[in-house]
């Protein structure tokens, strides 16, 4: 029996009303987990776990995971959709946009609010079911371009001609109830927030074999198949046995398959030198360098003629097309159709795409990789970049190999596996390589010193970082204390590049204003931005010019900041534009960085990042994933980094010091008083149990203290620019304690 849509809506009703209560009641977790297992225990046997339907039950659950399926579609567009399916006239039309304006909610909930007056109304056919959403959303995902190949032969061979995403919407809109539309839409959006659905609860419900068999392939109908495999199918779904045991009983089942992609190894994040010993443990650790590109997991099938060769990218799409200018230099390193080749029948490797230039021997930033890869086909952000170099071309550094023919290298040692990719790779110098590692045992008593030693070298070199993984541990691993670690620069408090800015202006998103939960607010983004004449200011009291750079919303500013900003910032408001008596505001229309509102007195702030990059369609440099730190209340406009001043600061930033020797020390003796600053926080705490992490708890230094990175090791940073070697340790851990870090390029 078909599985309706509409039980599915009331479990997502059920923990959106959980989410609502949980600041006034507190104990969320606890309530979400009871409402997960009681919606599981009675809909226990309508829940189809074979087949189609049980494919499409967990892409409507979990849609984020589809990302062969790509929607892109506008809120206009669902609006014009609404409103044809539901009939509605003018003054619906006008309570739909009231309902966002003055009532403060997310377009989903407007459009629910509005359906809700004919939900008692009958409706022109039966209830949707999962199954007919789902063969729907895969039409509309067939209609984008940037959706899978794969996906669209399918739905082409199934469908023949397809038809438009207005349609096939408007259709089922025409029938879903007001709850089951808001779902529809955030379901579009493949985000149910402020429902957050926790993942490994839900498919451990669905089946207890499920998080585990995700890891080997990254595909909800591939994972399915597996489910539906003779020694997994008899198996109960829910067995006594604890799921690691399980998951060894039956790891003959757990092959990767070339052509689907393969789960990635978890990472745990290090706050300082101190935080990633403590992690690493006694394991003999693989420090390698984290490389900044993109993700590349490749699959080779020697069994298929033709193109043998497929790419993934980390979100799981296929980019084999995309990646097209790669192919030559994977088919030269890995000898692919000569009698060299080590590889018979398959294999899986991973690696880092990225662009070489030929002139400087060197690799070049991360943002110059979207000149040479298209998006589906299409340039993307690359309005603003100069031409390619004639000397410039893509490399891959090689780090990872999972399968090779029949042997599952994800469960062998890295040490094993890193054998195998040696044997298995040829070295391209500028072409293909792999990267380069150092064996750091963390059970010696110098394993701290070492490591403090190779990251100030790394971050002398300009490396984006490192990444620690076990000598010993498997790459397919179910035990949490065998995770990879990553160690940036900007992951430690006080060592990320930060520089003084102004907000200039703020827009407010309904969903993160109810996930931040301090109440009504008139922002929850904020526009950051530099001004362009600053002598002229400061000479001749000028009208400031202001160029609108950056935004950062609730995952780069804390939750007092946000508050305060819109304490302070209501009565100096105005509506955007882009000449005030105060100051005129500079948008580049590629960018589209537009506020609803300015601050007529704009705020000082702190920022800081990972390091520089050019944003896409721009031709400047700006920091990387900003996050505001302070908010300073005793400095003029005059005191904010210029345009000129910031460009400045990155080209510094990006460059490669002469003296690389002397600047090594300098960061050496930086890391060792770091962590002395946290060895002496910690013996001057009333409680040890309070301190975690790096060395030291967030809330706790921040409420107590503020301490400042020791004045004898910032300046000996005599390279780097002021605004760069002094900062304010407890600020920022105060806000890497209070959000959550979320990534524009995944990490």
């Amino acid at each position: 029996m078909p599985f309706p849509f509409r039980l599915l809506s009331d479990l997502f009703e059920s923990l959106e009303s959980n989410a609502k209560k949980s600041s006034r009641l507190g104990n969320s977790q606890g309530r979400e987990t009871l409402i997960i297992q009681a919606w599981f225990n009675k809909h226990n046997e309508a829940i189809p776990r074979r087949g189609p339907p049980a494919v499409a039950f967990l892409s409507c659950l979990f849609p984020e995971r589809r990302p062969d399926r790509v929607f892109g579609l506008q809120e206009r567009l669902l609006e014009k959709v609404v409103q044809r399916a539901q009939c509605l006239g003018l003054s619906r039309m006008e309570h739909l946009q009231r309902c966002r304006t003055v009532g403060g909610l997310d377009f989903a909930s407007s459009v629910e609010r509005v359906m809700a007056v004919t939900d008692c109304e009958s409706r022109p056919s039966q209830e949707v079911s999962l199954e007919e959403l789902d063969d729907i959303l895969d039409q509309v995902a067939a209609s984008s371009p940037f959706s899978a190949d794969s996906l669209r032969q399918r739905v082409t061979s199934k469908h023949g001609r397809l038809m438009t995403a207005d349609a096939l919407l408007t259709k089922v809109f025409r029938v879903l109830r007001s709850s089951e539309a808001k779902w529809t839409i955030r379901m579009l959006s493949k985000n149910y927030s402020p429902v957050c659905v926790p993942e490994t609860l839900v498919m451990s419900r669905f089946h207890v074999l499920l998080p585990g068999l995700l890891r080997f392939q990254n595909s909800i109908p591939a994972t399915v198949g597996l489910l539906d495999k003779p020694s997994i199918r008899n198996m109960s779904i829910q067995p006594s046995v604890a799921c690691g045991k399980l998951l060894e009983v039956t790891r003959r089942e757990f092959v990767p398959q070339v052509g689907i992609m393969t789960g990635r190894t978890a990472y745990e994040k290090a706050r300082s030198i101190r935080h990633c010993c403590q992690l690493a443990g006694s394991r003999r650790m693989s420090v390698e360098r984290k490389y900044d590109g993109e993700y590349c997991q490749i699959h080779i099938d020697l069994q298929k003629p033709g193109a043998n060769i497929r790419i993934f990218s980390k979100s799981g799409r296929d980019s084999t097309n995309d990646r097209i200018g790669i192919h030559q230099a994977l088919r030269d390193s890995l000898e692919l159709g000569t009698t060299g080749c080590k590889i018979q029948k398959r294999s899986i490797l991973e690696g880092e795409l990225l662009v070489w230039n030929g002139d400087g021997e060197r690799i070049e930033p991360f943002h110059q990789i979207r000149r040479h890869v298209k998006r589906s086909g299409r340039c993307i952000g690359t309005a603003g970049d100069s031409p390619i170099g004639a000397r410039e071309h893509l490399m891959i550094m090689f780090y990872d190999i999972l399968l090779l023919d029949n042997i599952v290298c994800g469960l062998e040692s890295h040490d094993e596996r890193r054998r195998l990719l040696q044997s298995l790779v040829r070295h391209i110098p500028g072409r293909a390589g792999i990267g380069s590692r150092e064996i750091i045992d963390f059970s010696s008593v110098d394993a701290e010193e070492r490591l403090s030693d190779a990251f100030a070298r790394a971050i002398t070199q300009r490396w984006e970082g490192f990444v620690l993984k076990g000598c010993d541990g498997p790459y397919f691993s179910f035990c949490g204390h065998e995770s990879y670690i990553k160690l940036k620069k900007d992951y430690i408090p006080g060592l990320g590049d930060t520089a003084d800015f102004v907000l200039i202006g703020g827009r407010r998103d309904a969903t993160d204003e109810f996930e931040l939960d301090v109440g009504k607010l008139w922002w929850t983004s904020f526009y950051i931005g530099c001004i362009e004449n600053k002598d002229e200011v400061r000479r001749f009291d000028a009208k400031p010019r202001f160029r609108m750079i950056d935004v950062v919303d609730r995952h780069g500013i804390s939750k007092e900041n946000i508050t305060y900003l819109n304490r302070h910032g209501y009565f100096g408001r105005v509506p955007f534009t882009a000449s005030m008596e105060e100051f005129d505001v500079f948008v580049e229309p590629a960018r589209k960085l537009q506020p609803v509102d300015l601050f007529k007195y704009p705020f000082m702030v702190e920022v800081v990042g990972a390091g520089f990059d050019k944003p896409a369609n721009t031709g400047y440099y700006a920091l990387r994933f900003p996050r505001v730190l302070k908010i300073h209340e005793d400095r003029s406009l005059q005191d904010a980094v210029s345009f000129e001043e910031l460009q400045e600061m990155a080209q510094s930033c990006l460059r490669i010091p002469e003296n690389g020797g002397q600047e090594e020390q300098r960061w050496s003796r930086r890391l060792r008083g770091f962590e002395t600053m946290f060895d002496r926080s910690r013996t001057a705490s009333p409680s040890d149990s309070e301190l975690s992490g790096a060395g030291i708890c967030a809330d706790s230094l921040v409420n107590r203290q503020e301490i400042l990175v020791p004045v004898a090791a910032s300046q000996q940073l005599d390279n780097v620019p002021q605004s760069l070697s002094k900062r304010k340790v407890g600020q920022e851990i105060a806000l890497y304690g209070s959000t959550t870090n979320k990534r524009v390029k995944q990490e």
